[in-house]
């Protein structure tokens, strides 16, 4: 059967088993007993005791008073645009600018028919959901649930035909009443249902809570819960622009509820006209923008502009506009035919309708064409487009340069962090002077909350052992716990040209390199690797399997590492050549590379630097650089733990494939790991469809390294861990119960599979650092509470208070931030079969923070997951498209000896 047989099977076989997991909730067997909640009662109170006591500040709000009104009423409301010629954005749920449309269209509703909402409080999603604190004045009046308003206008916002916009508006009440009781048994741990996640209590109180800044026209909306202020943007150039906000939710603690407020940013596109961001985007080099733009050029920018909102600069002073299909290539321009009317029979050049039409000339000859509600065809000249002001610049890649930009524009420093919470809870929410109207009092002061400082872990290396400093150490006078393979055939490549990366300098570096490696224990044989200089550029893969042939021949044997030397991030080609290196190498080749910038050419002297490269390229060989003790590693009861990491990573495509990836640890101190991926239909799920799979893999691949070192014959069985500890990222509050529900019988499935008998006690636990918590030193200045830069220790755990109500969570700050503000991450036991105590959970995870191979500091989360996160955005280098079909392929079996090769 052919491979590409192969592929169509299993990609068929993954949606069978998306559409039986995306339909599982409907098809629920009703006698299915539930997943069993694990709640903080089972660890006794739920609270560590270990480590020093001190108080945090958390960037949180307590709210003192919820509402006067304990119950709600629910309305649909659909609001379309009367006139074709208008944004279709209105009709999108989910457009941040339709629903900035939408709230002026229910604002001027509000004033036009004040009878309907004479003493009704509302609070309005953006969407199609509006909450009142009682019915609305037609409901009263004629006792009917529905009424339609045929016609509200926008004055200052015009269609393409220069008129005010007008809308139809049509409201609905549903039967759903909210009753906001029921958040006071949840908070108080009265009650919990896994629903309670996305419980329409808690919409209700976010809704009315960005009420107030999501209605003023100063602000940007952003998703459901950020509000940017337009007056704080920051350019970082390229046509793109850095805008600073705030995030904010009403968040469940114990005994209360609490608002969390974060300084956040995100990029939009600069309201440029569309020609001049094309030339600071795409051609910052030339004098103008070209006429002839190449097929690998228009592809790049109809990536960027692909459905970009723009208005008709040649209809002054319309507001509304189009969404961009895509950008005409040249010769398309002269075919492209203008049809002004669906109905029309008649079609004009572009050129010519311009000319004739609104006496204007395009003088670039770019032309983008429109999306339409119908098959009329629109195009506008580049130069009369502008592009509508709020529109994020999202799932498109930064340049080098611009991410360099964002880092120093928006890494507050835990002071200023603070200072600019209270700030957005003050001024944009106004959360001191009851924004929401119904009666809310929140304590205008950051919460104050208990917490422990718990000591970091010893590391080991080679005869030595190193006591970390607030989770660092540094690598001076060690030797790697024990060297990959001896280090004799490699080989440099340079894709720069040598008056920029001169020879004599590279050997120097190489040196430096090869001695650094030797004093940390590496063997490496005295000869040195060739250097060769190649262009990149239009030469894609061929010229990284050119560069592995040339280094093969030199050799007269196959390489075992090439490191490639490439251009600094400012580069255009630098990820592009990067992801193509690591592609090329890991899939088709099967040799181990170490890519080098030419940014760090400034360090090409260090010892510190060459010590870090040296990290990488001994795990890529096979050796281990550090281990934990293993009496950090080993539970109460003696037995040995299997640790797993996964994690599921999203397209930005809605067209692309999600990729999961799991690794699990191959000795009992954590030094190795081995690393399974694939990939599966984009669903929005978090589950691991195939984690069985993967899971069985792992096992394999463990007794195989287990035999290998023990040298035990093979047909003698090699024991399996007693118990597994999975530290599971990627996974939302919401999705908690489908996960587990999905994941927990499929590891076991999995484990009964590989060996019968084999059932490990086993604990599945989510770990997340995509959340807007922080906590604050209360005396920053005070090193028993705070370090130099003024966050919290390494080390700090907060378990009370502002964690849930019910589930066994907690935040652990186990790294150092050399920028900006600490990010605790955030740990839930789902489900415990072991029955560690929650201070021997605690420990071990940050003991697992501290075995990261390639670092000399401590880092966020466990290294389990940290690798399972780093296999996902290397397979997504992977992915390749075929005949219009998406496959991601294996790892080359030359790396299967090499199972860190992703380091």
């Amino acid at each position: 059967m052919s491979n590409e047989r192969v592929r169509r099977r299993v990609n068929e076989k993954v949606k069978e088993k998306l559409k039986e997991i995306e339909t599982q909730p409907e098809i629920r067997d009703p006698n299915e007993p539930p997943v069993p909640i694990l709640t903080r009662k089972e660890y006794g109170d739920g609270y560590g005791k270990v480590g020093r006591h001190v108080e945090v500040k958390v960037n949180s709000f307590e709210v003192t008073n919820i509402s006067k009104y304990n119950k709600f009423f629910k309305y649909n409301i659909e609001i379309n645009p009367i006139d074709k010629d208008i944004e279709v954005d209105v009709k999108r749920e989910r457009s941040d600018y339709g629903k900035s449309i939408r709230r002026r269209v229910l604002k001027e509703l509000s004033l036009e028919m004040e009878d309907w909402f004479h003493k009704v409080v509302y609070a309005y999603d953006g969407g199609s959901t509006l909450y009142t604190t009682s019915y609305l004045g037609f409901d009263k009046v004629k006792d009917v649930k529905a009424v339609v308003k045929e016609e509200i206008s926008i004055a200052n916002l015009q269609n393409l035909d220069g008129e005010p916009t007008r809308y139809k508006v049509i409201i609905n009440r549903l039967d759903t009443i909210i009753e906001l009781t029921q958040i006071n048994k949840y908070i108080n741990g009265e009650e919990f249902e896994w629903e309670f996640f996305s419980d329409e209590a808690f919409n209700v109180l976010n809704s009315l809570i960005h009420k107030v800044g999501m209605e003023n026209e100063k602000y940007i909306q952003s998703g459901n819960s950020s509000i940017y202020n337009k007056e704080n943007k920051k350019n970082i150039n390229g046509g793109v622009e850095l805008c600073l906000g705030w995030f904010s939710t009403v968040r469940p603690g114990q005994g209360s509820l609490f608002i969390n407020v974060n300084p956040t940013y995100t990029t939009f596109y600069q309201p440029l006209n569309l020609e001049e961001f094309l030339f600071q985007c795409f051609f910052p080099k030339y004098q103008n923008i070209p006429n002839e733009i190449n097929a690998f050029q228009l592809k790049k920018i109809n990536e960027i502009l692909k459905g970009l909102l723009v208005k008709p600069l040649h209809l002054e002073p319309i507001q509304t506009g189009r969404r961009i299909r895509r950008l005409l290539a040249a010769t398309k321009v002269n075919r492209f035919r203008y049809k002004p009317r669906a109905d029309s029979e008649e079609t004009f050049p572009l050129e010519r309708y311009f000319r004739e039409r609104y006496k204007l000339k395009a003088s670039s000859r770019l032309f983008v064409e429109l999306m339409t509600d119908d098959d009329t065809s629109i195009a506008w000249p580049v130069e009369f487009c502008k592009i509508i002001e709020g529109q994020r610049y999202s799932n498109k890649k930064l340049s080098g340069k611009q991410r360099g930009e964002i880092i120093l524009l928006a890494k507050f420093k835990p002071s200023i962090n603070e200072q600019e919470t209270i700030r957005g809870a003050k001024e944009i929410l106004q959360l001191q002077n009851d924004p929401t109207g119904v009666g809310m009092k929140v304590d205008p002061n950051l919460a104050k909350v208990d917490a422990r400082v718990i000591k970091s872990t010893d590391v080991k290396y080679a005869g030595k052992i190193m006591k970390p400093n607030n989770g660092q150490w540094n690598l001076k006078d060690v030797k790697f716990v024990e060297s990959g393979e001896r280090l004799e055939f490699w080989h440099v490549v340079i894709f720069e040209q040598s008056k920029w990366m001169p020879k004599g300098e590279v050997i120097n570096f190489i040196e430096n390199l090869a001695r650094q490696c030797e004093s940390q224990g590496m063997s490496i044989a005295r000869n040195r690797p060739e250097i060769q200089y190649l262009q990149y550029y239009n030469k894609g893969p061929n010229v990284v399997k050119q560069a592995y042939e040339d280094a093969r021949d030199i050799l007269r044997r196959p390489p075992q590492l090439i490191i490639f030397i490439i251009p600094g991030e400012k580069s255009p080609i630098n990820t592009e050549l990067y992801e193509t290196i690591k592609r090329v190498m890991d899939t088709e080749i099967g040799c181990l590379s170490q890519c080098v910038s030419v940014d760090s050419r400034k360090n090409f002297r260090s010892p510190q630097y060459c010590a870090n490269l040296a990290m990488k390229i001994n795990l890529k060989l096979g050796g281990v650089n550090s281990i934990l003790p293993e009496d950090k590693l080993r539970l109460p009861s003696g037995e040995e733990v299997l640790f797993l990491g996964a994690d599921v990573t999203h397209p930005k495509d809605k067209n692309g494939k999600s990729i999961c990836a799991v690794v699990g640890s191959l000795d009992n101190q954590a030094g190795r790991f081995i690393t399974k991926y694939q990939d599966q239909e984009r669903s929005g799920k978090e589950e691991i469809l195939e984690i069985d799979k993967l899971i069985k893999e792992i096992l394999r691949e463990y007794c195989d390294y287990q035999k290998r070192r023990s040298r035990v014959k093979n047909n003698e069985v090699i024991t399996l861990p007693p118990c597994i500890i999975m530290y599971r990222d990627g996974v939302s509050e919401s999705q908690f119960e489908r996960v587990l529900r999905w994941e927990l019988p499929k590891i076991r499935e999995a484990c009964r599979l590989f060996r019968q008998g084999y059932e490990p006690k086993i604990i599945f636990s989510v770990v997340g650092k995509r959340h807007h918590t922080r906590i604050f030193p209360v005396d920053p200045k005070n090193r028993m509470e705070a370090d130099k830069n003024g966050n919290c220790l390494v080390g700090t755990i907060v378990d009370k208070k502002i964690t849930h109500p019910t589930l066994n969570d907690f935040y652990l700050q186990s790294h150092f931030a050399n920028q900006g503000t600490a990010r605790p991450s955030h740990y839930t036991i789902l489900h415990d079969d072991i029955k560690l105590t929650i201070d021997e959970f605690q420990g071990l995870s940050n003991t697992l923070c501290y075995n990261f191979q390639r670092s000399t500091s401590s880092v966020s989360i466990p290294a389990p997951t940290y690798y399972a996160h780093l296999t996902c955005a290397r397979a997504k280098m992977y992915l390749t498209t075929h005949r219009g079909n998406i496959y991601l392929p294996n790892v080359h079996r030359n790396l299967k000896n090499y199972p860190m090769y992703f380091m």
